[in-house]
């Protein structure tokens, strides 16, 4: 292909060292009557002054000095004298002036950049031997300025350095021999056309050289004949990317253009498999459709000019025929031209599938190692074994498992993975002596050795393995193990093969390491039994311990009873007894309340234990609650010579708490406080926080230990060797605290410096979450405080202060509608108090009363009943679903009926969730919560995607799997819209004369499950006929099926009639 270029006036050699050959060898070639003038101009020294006469008396053109102020003429060579720089000067005359430092000073340059600004695309440069890089950048703004740069061919040249520096910078139009140089001057001077077919080979030999065996292609290939056209016209950033792309080890893809044309190196062909050489020039969706996916929205984002970067990314390529997994690391950054555009994309690629191989076996391997722990059977430890294998993991599509025991004709199925139990593929039993059974269990029992099983989907036809795959191959191992102190086989493991991995030799030994780990599993259940065993005594040791604690508390409540009801009633006025003997009275009483509290704390511990404490929650006034639980201990602090300051400003809103249990939190940190103070003060503080109550207890007492710290709230721990108003104490009123804190959802932190004091903090949430263990929140009772007497009428006998802490709140919830659909009374005022705390309900009795209700003001989820008169839960379902407004609420549905059918039918007909009665109140809440959450991320995607639609100007169409309805389709004026799915759109839109064709191209598409596109006419809204070219995806599930179609079609101009 040539290309026209204006008729020549001024032709320029320029050339240095062994440069005269060269110079004289094209002049001597061009024709008598040459019109152009020819400037020449060489790196000479001062023994260049004879070259005039030298080249007279070889070339018949007329040749003399350049003279300053002097004229071009055609049909004369005019020569640069030695030691000068030559300009051309736009009216045709010469500025010669001194060169100092000859070629240092870029002469050459000199002249040629005077020429492009001179005469532009009327100028000629030649470029001869020469060493050095001057006349490089000359040639260079010629060549943009519209002239033309002849760079003489290396083969032909004494000193390749001028013209190959020339060459390398994409300033050359064309390469050739000096031999060839004169008649095509002479054939431009007459208006001819620059050749290209040996020039393009020529400039690719010297742009792309090297030993690789694409490089080699690169300089075979013949370039016109691509999308990218000749190489001489290809961009300068082109032509420096390929390059380094060739020259680097790393593996490279230049992907050019709109269409992303490949030009890759060696290392990136290691990776083409059989997709090379044809994909070297070839756009990148065509040769690696499989991955398309995956790259477009990739792409796109590097040619917005931001780069990309992956790191064990996965793509499935068919690069050997058949789609094999496999991963890499890439990084995808723009190239741009001269004009700052992104004009393509560098593509740097690092096969990292042996290395995710390496890393995701190694992780089963170790699950191997790990999983079948405590296994207290051969069988259990196979089971567990098969669980470790199917936790997400590739390598082993299916794994079965049989043990071998002595003297049993056949073998014992002890689980499967990936395929059914007892189904085709896991008989329940397998015979030992049936070489035609299911899996060759006695030959592998027999052999001691693993058996290679090919062409599964054959032997069990019609069976899928997860995703929809048929299996494919199977390897059957030997398990060994110890038997009477020899090692025999004991049982069968088979592990199905990923048909979407070469089972190479890499491969194969990984699955015998597995083979190898259960083996190892089983030999090791024993010694696990035994250690098993010893975890069930020491358990059922704490759980003997903890029944112990509670039926000795509930034995001792009787007793202590007993005692307080007479000591209380001696020691009344009424009693009558003596001022000495009532003292006396009044000390037992004293010590049998103690003992009472330490009697229920001990309770309380073995009712968190045991799950059986359960919380009753009143909205109490948190301060006032607060500040009469520290009142109680004024009396102890004023006896022990302790200020207590207690700070409860009110709060804005009660706080839902167990005040039982609040009692014993404020008093346990009180009587803590003043047993530790001796001196000073202990201060109680609530302040109120957005969403907690902080209740702070501080004192100035002792302080605690920096090691003790970390154990202060253990139970029956004890500080030893402090200084304290007494030694008394089980060590469990601290970890009461903890404990009864986190039961209403709080936490608490414990500071302390020595000999300054501690501070304890407590958070405690305003609201608490509904659940098993607590009551219905119940208004608030008549107060009294037990605890708090009975610790600090102890604490006022020892004399010790206290202090409290703050607390935070619960994060409200989303104000989400929810509606409620029942026929049950009772269970909607349920659902109503239940789900009104975190959400706006409203309630409604019967399906019709549900649509109405919808349809006035739509909710943001459903919650029904499923049995319902007139209309049940799955007509008002499909009632839902069929009004374009509320077909994606979601809903949750509720049933009596029980089993898994009933869940399916209810799942299958459209439900997002179902349910079944009885329910877990938290569950439900759970579950309304995910559902919420669910429809507003894909609300917020829908809104992007139609955001990105309304962006666009091409029409937007969305098609069943197989075009059997249009969902909906955006014309954007150019086609009527359809906002509801239609079954006849063919007669909508296309001409009964084109249909055949789109048909056609529609069946193509669906059977490869490829892009459709074509060039067709439409029918407009007005019913004229125009042209579009369209272009749909098909959007894949997990089982490789078309779930639907996702279209774009353009508005273009009729095609030209030949």
């Amino acid at each position: 292909m040539d290309e026209k270029r204006a008729v020549p006036d001024v032709v320029a050699l320029i050339a240095s060292a062994g440069g005269l050959g060269a110079i004289t060898a094209v002049l001597k070639r061009l024709p008598p009557g040459f019109p152009a003038a020819v400037l020449v101009a060489q790196h000479l020294g001062g023994q260049g002054s004879a070259l005039v006469d030298i080249m007279q008396r070889r070339i018949g053109l007329p040749v003399s000095w350049a003279q300053d102020g002097a004229t071009l003429k055609g049909g004369r060579v005019t020569v640069a004298p030695p030691q000068t720089a030559v300009e051309v000067l736009p009216d045709s005359t010469l500025s010669v002036s001194p060169a100092p430092n000859s070629a240092a000073s870029g002469p050459l340059d000199t002249l040629l950049i005077s020429l492009a600004d001179s005469f532009g695309p009327r100028a000629v440069a030649v470029v001869l031997s020469g060493m050095g890089r001057d006349g490089t950048l000359g040639a260079r703004a010629l060549r943009v300025s519209g002239g033309t740069v002849v760079a003489q061919s290396e083969d032909s040249a004494e000193h390749t350095g001028m013209p190959r520096s020339v060459v390398e910078a994409g300033a050359a139009d064309l390469v050739l021999d000096v031999r060839d140089i004169g008649p095509v001057l002479a054939d431009l001077i007459r208006g001819g056309e620059l050749p290209r077919v040996r020039a393009e080979r020529s400039l690719a030999g010297t742009l792309f050289p090297g030993p690789g065996e694409v490089a080699a292609l690169f300089r075979r290939l013949d370039w016109r004949r691509t999308r990218l056209g000749p190489v001489q016209g290809w961009p300068d950033e082109l032509v420096t990317v390929v390059q380094v792309a060739l020259a680097s080890p790393l593996s490279m893809s230049v992907l050019w253009g709109p269409e992303y044309l490949q030009l890759y190196n060696d290392a990136y062909r290691r990776m083409m498999g059989d997709k090379h050489p044809a994909g070297l020039g070839q756009p990148n969706r065509e040769c690696w459709p499989e991955v398309w996916h995956l790259n477009e929205s990739r792409y796109a984002q590097v040619m917005a000019g931001e780069s990309v970067s992956l790191t064990d990314s996965p793509y499935p390529v068919a690069r050997r025929g058949e789609v094999e997994d496999a991963w890499f690391d890439l990084t995808f950054s723009p190239i741009r031209d001269r004009d700052g555009e992104v004009a393509g994309i560098l593509a740097t690629v690092i096969e990292k599938t042996a290395e995710v191989l390496n890393r995701r076996r190694l992780q089963l391997l170790n699950r191997l190692a790990t999983g079948p722990a405590g296994a207290p059977t051969r069988r259990a430890s196979l089971e567990r074994s098969l669980t470790a294998l199917t936790v997400g993991d590739a390598d082993v599509q299916f794994a079965v498992a049989y043990t071998v025991d002595l003297g049993r004709p056949h073998a014992d199925l002890a689980g499967a993975a990936g395929v059914t139990p007892g189904g085709p593929m896991a008989p329940h039993t397998v015979p030992l002596l049936d070489d035609a059974a299911a899996w060759p269990v006695g030959r592998v029992v027999r052999t001691d050795d693993l058996v290679v099983v090919d062409q599964l989907a054959e032997t069990f036809r019609g069976v899928t393995l997860n995703g929809g795959r048929e299996p494919d191959s199977a390897i059957v191992f030997p398990l060994r193990g110890h038997r009477d102190g020899d090692v025999v086989v004991v049982g069968v493991l088979v592990l199905g093969v990923n048909a979407r991995l070469r089972l190479d030799d890499t491969y194969r030994e990984f699955l015998t390491l597995v083979a190898v780990q259960v083996a190892a599993s089983l030999t090791e259940a024993s010694g696990r039994q035994r250690q098993s065993d010893r975890i069930d005594r020491l358990a059922e040791l704490d759980r003997a311990k903890t029944e112990f604690l509670s039926n000795i508390s509930h034995e001792l409540r009787t007793p202590l009873t007993l005692l307080l009801a007479p000591l209380e009633t001696l020691g009344t006025d009424a009693a009558g007894l003596p001022a000495p003997l009532r003292a006396e009275v009044e000390v037992a009483a004293r010590n049998a309340r103690r003992l009472l509290v330490m009697v229920e704390a001990l309770l309380d511990f073995s009712q968190l234990e045991a799950g059986r404490l359960r919380t009753r929650l009143e909205r109490a006034d948190l301060a006032a609650l607060t500040a009469d639980i520290a009142a109680a201990f004024r009396s102890a602090a004023e006896r022990a010579g302790v200020e207590l300051r207690v700070s409860c400003p009110p709060m804005s809103t009660p706080v839902e708490v167990d005040p039982g249990m609040w009692e014993k939190i404020v008093a346990n940190l009180l009587v803590n406080a003043l047993k530790f103070t001796f001196s000073g003060a202990v201060t109680v503080e609530l302040r109120e926080l957005p969403e907690h109550a902080q209740l702070t207890v501080s004192d100035t007492g002792v302080g605690i230990p920096a090691v003790e710290l970390p154990h202060i709230f253990k139970r029956f721990h004890r500080v030893a060797e402090t200084e304290a108003r007494t030694h008394d104490g089980a060590g469990i009123g601290l970890a009461l605290v903890n404990q009864l804190t986190r039961r209403h959802h709080g936490r608490v932190r414990a500071q302390s410096t020595v000999g300054e004091g501690s501070r304890f903090t407590v958070w405690l949430p305003k609201s608490q979450p509904r659940g098993a263990g607590a009551e219905p929140v119940a208004e608030p009772a008549e107060r009294r405080y037990p605890v708090a007497g009975a610790l600090a009428e102890v604490a006022s006998f020892w004399n010790a202060p206290v202090d409290a802490a703050p607390a935070e709140a619960l994060r409200p919830y989303d104000n989400a509608r929810i509606l409620v659909v029942d026929d049950n009374q009772d269970m909607r005022d349920y659902l109503t108090r239940l789900l009104s705390v975190s959400w706006d309900v409203e309630a409604v009795g019967t399906g019709e009363q549900a649509m109405d209700a919808a349809r006035r003001t739509r909710p943001d989820l459903i919650l029904t009943d499923v049995m319902m008169p007139n209309v049940d839960g799955l007509r008002l379902l499909r009632q839902l679903r069929a009004e374009s407004t509320l077909r994606g609420l979601p809903m949750i549905m509720l049933s009596a009926r029980a089993g898994e059918q009933a869940a399916i039918e209810g799942l299958a007909a459209g439900a997002n969730d179902y349910l079944v009665k009885p329910f877990a109140a938290r569950e439900l809440i759970a579950r309304i919560g995910a559902q919420l959450e669910l429809a507003r991320v894909r609300e917020e995607t829908e809104g992007r995607f139609r955001a990105l639609v309304n962006a666009s100007f091409d029409v937007v169409y969305r098609m069943d799997p197989d075009w059997s309805r249009m969902r909906a389709l955006d014309g954007r004026g150019f086609l009527a819209d359809t906002a509801e799915p239609s079954a006849h759109w063919l007669d909508t839109y296309i001409d009964p004369a084109d249909q055949p064709e789109v048909l056609a191209a529609i069946a193509t598409a669906v059977a490869g499950k490829k892009v459709f596109h074509l060039r067709h006419r439409v029918r407009r809204p007005d019913g004229s006929l125009g042209w579009t070219e369209s272009r749909a995806i098909p959007l894949l599930g997990d089982d490789g099926e078309i779930i639907e179609w996702v279209g774009a079609a353009t508005e273009i101009e009729p095609p030209a009639v030949s």
